[in-house]
């Protein structure tokens, strides 16, 4: 599996806005917009090695402001031998590439991170698009 397609197994979406945060799930409109969205960010996207590692209560801090995308997966999934059941993303309209923070219920936001390149593109339409659900 590439690493792209571990997002379409998702069961949900959470977005957070300021701390605030809304689910959706699979099978809802706004899981599907998002969805698409995010398929079309990161179609050409390479997935690199991760210089970031995260720390779970600096994250959770962050967390708080700004936008963020979390992908919730049912159950333990695995990618480069590194396990998550979740993975949450940064939202920010000039990123050109970002890390994917890994979550366990054990460790919580804690450890090595993925990384996606985006090349040319950066990340301000599916800004845009969590921005109006």
């Amino acid at each position: 599996m590439i690493f792209a397609e571990i997002f379409d197994n998702s069961s949900s979406i959470i977005l957070y806005s300021e701390g605030d945060s809304h689910e959706f799930y699979r099978g809802e409109e706004e899981y599907s917009r998002i969805l698409q969205s995010w398929d079309e960010l990161i179609c050409d996207a390479i997935p690199m090695p991760a210089y970031g590692v995260s720390i779970d209560k600096l994250t959770r801090e962050e967390m708080k402001s700004g936008k963020w995308v979390e992908f919730v997966f049912d159950g333990r999934c695995e990618f480069n031998e590194m396990p998550f059941e979740k993975l949450l993303v940064k939202v920010e309209d000039e990123y050109c590439g970002f890390n994917l923070i890994r979550y366990l219920p054990e460790d919580g936001y804690f450890g090595r991170c993925f990384y996606m390149q985006l090349g040319d593109k950066n990340m301000s339409k599916f800004s845009y698009v969590i921005s109006k659900i």
